[in-house]
C-alpha cells in the first residue's frame, strides 16, 4: 500500500511517542518531520510532548538508574493519558468544592466572585493532601499567600507539608515556559515516589508588573491542557470574574480550559477551542 507523502495532524499525534522512541519507519519518520515543518501546532506539540519527556527523565542527585527502563515507563505514561487513549477517563476523584468529582488530566476554570469563592481554592487542595496526594500551588505572591491561609483555616500546616515535599509554591512574575518547566520537576518527582495524583492550582498575574504579557499567558494556558493531560495531574486556574478584563475572561477562562466550575457546577465547556487552533488565531491576533 503506498502511504500519502502528506502525514495528517491525527496521524502525526499518533505517531509521536514512537518518533521519540526512534521507532518509526524512515518514511514514516521523514513524514513525520516534514509535517513539523510546516505545522506549527503539530511542531509546538511534538517540542512540548519532548520537553515533558525530558524533563520527566532529568536525575536528581541520586544514584544511577536503568535509562531505559526509566525512558519506556515514560513513555508508558504517555500513552495511558494521552488525547488518543482508549482508557476510560474515569471521573473519580473529588473535587473537594462541592460534590464535584474530576478525573486525571482535567484542567478546570474556576470562575470566583466572591471571597467565600476564592476560598474554597483551598479545599480543593486540601481534598488531595488528606488523599497523600502532592499539591502545588502556582502564581501571584498576594494570591498565593491567601492560599496558603485558608489550608492553615482548615488545620493543615502548609510549613510542614513544604518541609515533607507534600506542597509546592511558586510566586512571584513567572513566564509560561517557567510555569511548565517548575510543573514538570514536580511530577518528575511524584512519579517517582509513587504518588498517586498531583494536584496544582494556579492563580496568574494577569496584567501584574514583571509578569509576561497576557498573550504569553494566553498561549501557556492553551498548552498547559495538552502537556497535563497526559500526566496523573488535576488543574484548577482561578479567574476572577469581578477584576479580570473580559478578553482574558473569555479566551483564558473559557477558550483554554476543557471545564469550568461556576456557582458550585462543574461543566464541560463548550466554549474550549483545541490548542492547536487556539495558538494559530493567539498568532493571528498580532500579525
Amino acid at each position: 500500500m503506498v502511504r500519502s507523502a502528506d502525514m495528517p495532524c491525527q496521524e502525526l499525534v499518533e505517531h509521536v511517542t514512537a518518533y521519540l522512541e526512534g521507532a518509526l519507519a524512515p518514511d514514516d519518520r521523514d513524514r513525520f518531520e516534514a509535517h513539523c515543518r510546516v505545522c506549527p501546532g503539530c511542531e509546538t506539540y511534538l517540542a512540548e510532548t519532548r520537553l515533558v519527556v525530558n524533563s520527566l527523565q532529568r536525575l536528581r542527585q541520586e544514584p544511577p538508574v536503568d535509562l531505559a527502563a526509566d525512558k519506556a515507563r515514560l513513555l508508558g505514561l504517555f500513552r495511558s493519558r494521552g488525547p488518543l487513549s482508549r482508557a476510560p477517563r474515569e471521573p473519580n476523584l473529588p473535587l473537594g468544592i462541592g460534590d464535584a468529582l474530576v478525573a486525571l488530566g482535567d484542567h478546570v476554570a474556576y470562575l470566583w466572585e466572591s471571597e467565600q469563592e476564592f476560598e474554597a481554592t483551598a479545599d480543593f487542595l486540601a481534598a488531595g493532601l488528606e488523599r497523600d496526594e502532592i499539591g502545588v500551588l502556582v502564581g501571584h505572591e498576594v494570591a498565593n499567600n491567601r492560599v496558603l491561609a485558608s489550608l492553615e483555616r482548615r488545620g493543615l500546616d502548609p510549613a510542614g507539608l513544604r518541609r515533607g515535599d507534600r506542597l509546592h509554591v511558586a510566586s512571584g512574575p513567572l513566564s509560561g515556559d517557567a510555569i511548565l518547566r517548575h510543573l514538570d520537576d514536580r511530577v518528575k518527582a511524584a512519579v517517582d515516589r509513587g504518588v498517586p495524583a498531583i494536584r496544582i492550582l494556579g492563580n496568574l498575574g494577569w496584567g501584574q508588573p514583571g509578569w509576561p504579557p497576557d498573550r504569553d499567558l494566553l498561549a501557556m494556558e492553551a498548552r498547559a491542557t495538552d502537556v497535563l493531560r497526559r500526566l496523573p495531574s488535576v488543574v484548577v486556574c482561578a479567574y476572577d470574574v469581578g477584576g479580570l478584563p473580559g478578553r482574558i475572561l473569555l479566551k483564558g477562562g473559557l477558550e483554554c480550559h476543557p471545564w469550568t466550575f461556576r456557582h458550585d457546577m462543574l461543566r464541560r465547556n463548550e466554549h474550549h477551542v483545541p490548542a492547536k487552533r487556539f495558538l494559530e488565531a493567539l498568532v493571528l491576533e498580532t500579525t
